[in-house]
């Protein structure tokens, strides 16, 4: 855009060509700068954009913008100049600042209007200035949010005096209000991405949280609080799939239902916390008995169902019989007084060809089974393995 002169006339046809070619580069500006993307990472970036476009269509020698910064300091952010292209870096050593109300730059932030230097030589405010660096005319524009707090100020500048004329005084209204809107979305944009971001990792904290939770009550409706055994819920659904391996693959199993003996003789004498002890003790000398493939659980009380995966009849029993052994050494002293523990086992094994076809041995009969060993055993004498002998549920 060249400066107008008193002469220039619309009615003229020079000053209507004019007139044309200085709206179209208004509009060209304001479209270039409408098309810019506010999601680029660099808001330094996006304000050079901007400026490029005042270069390109306004013949402006030299655009910048003086971001406002947490001190309440305005510091140059970015400028562009005739010479330059927008995707050039500034070689700067210490950005430019001025405090509000400083010079003409301050005076545009500190006053909320359009600062216009016509002849900068001649204006008080550039006396320090060295003639080098001086323009000939200056506009200062703030800039604002949406909401008219201070996010800058553009500084547009000519090396000739009395350039600007009110049509880029227009113009740079009107351009500052669009810049302030760029800018304004792209921190929205950003803040709302900082937050979803933020939101996104509570969520996922929260999900997890959430899961460790789920696993830990989970994990506590399967087991027993005192023993630290696996309970009967878990019992329950661990039977159901020894039991389809076992109609699957041919293999044999065996369950035992191991009882203290006169527990409650125990708790009467010496009291439910030390009952609790030999609970604790006999249920950590069956772990130590069992393989990991095994089903071992307190099924409630002093009563205990262990089942031996892929075990035939005899290895079953064999097993058992190790155990109570194992159980009469423990020991424990009380009162001065030293107290032994011994256990009556049921035992109810499932031979290999138990389950002829697709037929699956009731899981509660199975124990009933062991059950009836183990009354046996009681009425044996107690302390001692009674493996049930109905042939037609054992499958012999």
């Amino acid at each position: 855009m060249t400066p107008q002169t008193p002469n220039a006339s619309i009615g003229q046809p020079g000053g209507v060509h004019d007139l044309v070619i200085d709206l179209f580069n208004a509009l060209s500006a304001i479209k270039q700068l409408s098309e810019l993307d506010c999601q680029v990472d660099d808001e330094a970036k996006l304000v050079k954009q901007a400026l490029a476009s005042l270069i390109q269509y306004q013949d402006m020698e030299r655009c910048s913008f003086f971001m406002l910064d947490d001190a309440g300091m305005l510091t140059n952010l970015t400028g562009i100049s005739v010479e330059e292209s927008p995707q050039s870096a500034a070689v700067r050593d210490k950005p430019l600042t001025f405090k509000v109300g400083e010079g003409v730059i301050g005076a545009a932030a500190a006053s909320g209007e359009l600062q216009h230097c016509r002849n900068c030589a001649e204006d008080p405010r550039f006396e320090k200035t060295a003639a080098a660096a001086l323009p000939g005319s200056l506009i200062s524009v703030p800039v604002f949010t949406l909401n008219r707090h201070l996010i800058g100020v553009l500084n547009v500048s000519h090396p000739q005096p009395f350039y600007f004329t009110d049509w880029h005084i227009r113009l740079l209204e009107v351009y500052k209000n669009i810049l302030g809107q760029l800018i304004t979305t792209r921190r929205l944009v950003r803040q709302m991405e900082r937050q979803i971001a933020s939101r996104t990792a509570e969520l996922e904290t929260l999900v997890a949280e959430t899961n460790q939770l789920k696993e830990h009550f989970a994990s506590m409706s399967m087991h027993d609080q005192l023993t630290g055994l696996h309970n009967r819920r878990f019992f329950y659904d661990q039977v159901e799939i020894a039991i389809a391996q076992h109609a699957r693959y041919h293999t044999s199993l065996c369950l035992l239902v191991l009882d203290i003996d006169h527990f409650k003789v125990i708790n009467d004498r010496f009291g439910h916390l030390f009952g609790d002890q030999v609970l604790v003790g006999v249920a950590s000398a069956l772990k130590r008995q069992v393989r990991s493939t095994d089903i071992l659980v307190r099924f409630g009380g002093e009563e205990f169902v262990l089942i031996f995966t892929n075990t035939p009849c005899d290895n079953g029993k064999a097993f058992g019989e190790r155990i109570r052994q194992e159980i009469s050494k423990l020991e424990w002293n009380v009162g001065g007084e030293t107290v032994n523990v011994t256990l009556s086992i049921g035992l109810f094994c499932l031979n290999a060809d138990a389950c002829p076809g697709s037929l699956a041995p009731d899981i509660d009969e199975m124990i009933n089974c062991a059950d009836t060993a183990l009354y046996q055993a009681k009425a044996n004498g107690r302390d001692q393995l009674v493996v049930f002998e109905d042939q037609r549920l054992r499958g012999d």
